[in-house]
């Protein structure tokens, strides 16, 4: 069954929904906003499994890490900019933090996303 869910999960339609929504839409999904650019989203997750649990993820099309675009410096530098706001404001630098990117069979969700968790996994 499993494979069946990935293929609906993953199929161009779906992907291109999700894609759809971060980029154009993004205010009709139902997160709870952390901060936001012109590139990025942060919210809490929806299913925490840390303490501290917020999901980073471009408003563009980006499927997964390896379709990160390597030539696009302000998607980058906003990106460490939102990140290192939220360390500091969330004072996770002192508690310690960790940021994961899944990817592959690891990846469960059919667009990038990046987690930024503290604390020990709950």
């Amino acid at each position: 069954m499993s494979g069946f869910k990935d293929r609906i999960l993953y199929s161009k339609p779906v992907t291109g929904l999700i894609s759809f929504l971060f980029a154009h839409a993004d205010k009709l999904v139902p997160v709870s906003r952390l901060r936001e650019t012109r590139n990025w989203l942060a919210f809490t997750h929806p299913k925490p499994s840390y303490p501290v649990h917020i999901l980073i993820v471009p408003k563009r099309r980006i499927a997964n890490w390896m379709q990160l675009p390597v030539d696009d410096p302000a998607l980058y530098a906003e990106f460490v900019a939102l990140t290192q706001n939220m360390i500091r404001d969330f004072c996770l630098d002192e508690a310690g933090y960790r940021m994961i990117v899944n990817g592959g069979i690891n990846q469960d969700f059919p667009h990038l996303h990046i987690h930024l968790v503290a604390g020990e996994a709950i």
